[in-house]
Parts: structure tokens; C-alpha cells; sequence
């Protein structure tokens, strides 16, 4: 039996938005050479909650990747999510950080 072992690069992306809708953009982006574990998630907060997602991407022993290719690849979905997902933001987790992305325009730096 053949045995492999990598350095452990995880990132998740955390993203509201349907399941189903997910599974779709994810098929779409993993053409490109991905893979990727989804799971549903409930996101409860002050007055509200809502329903989303958990993508998670791992360094994978049979074709390893240095660390900031995984995140790259990370935020690269993340984007692709939050536009086909029509999103406002997501978040990657990184073993050392959190990185949010927001596209909504109350969140964008003032330029004046």
C-alpha cells in the first residue's frame, strides 16, 4: 500500500447562501484542478440567522501544494462563490488568520 504525507495547509471559506448553489460553483471552479469538502452550516447572530456553507480545501498528499497556493486558492473560490452566489462577503480561515472579503459598498474604504 502506498503512503504519502504533506505539510497540513487547511482553508475554509464561510459563506451564507444556498447549498445547492455551492455544490453548482464549486463544480464549476474545480474544473480548473480542485477539490474541495462542502458542508452546511447555520450562522446564528444578534437578531437574525441564516443558512450557508463551509468550503474546505486541504493539502492534499497525492498532489501537495505549498501553503500560499492553497490560500490563493482559497480566496480565488471565495470570490468565485460570493459573485455566483450574488454574496456580500465570506471569510477565509487560514491555520494563522481570518481574512473577510466584502464587496458591499458600506464596507469600502472612503475615498476622498
Amino acid at each position: 500500500m502506498r503512503q504519502e504525507t504533506c505539510p497540513n495547509h487547511t482553508h475554509r471559506i464561510w459563506i451564507a447562501g444556498d447549498e445547492a448553489d455551492t455544490r453548482r460553483a464549486c463544480r464549476e471552479f474545480t474544473l480548473r484542478g480542485l477539490c474541495v469538502a462542502i458542508q452546511p452550516v447555520d450562522y446564528i447572530y444578534t437578531m437574525g440567522a441564516e443558512t450557508g456553507v463551509c468550503v474546505t480545501l486541504i493539502n492534499y498528499p497525492r498532489f501537495p501544494a505549498q501553503a500560499g497556493e492553497i490560500e490563493a486558492a482559497a480566496i480565488k473560490l471565495g470570490h468565485h462563490l460570493c459573485t455566483t452566489m450574488c454574496q456580500g462577503s465570506f471569510t477565509v480561515e487560514g491555520p494563522d488568520q481570518m481574512q473577510w472579503f466584502s464587496r458591499r459598498g458600506q464596507d469600502q474604504p472612503r475615498v476622498d
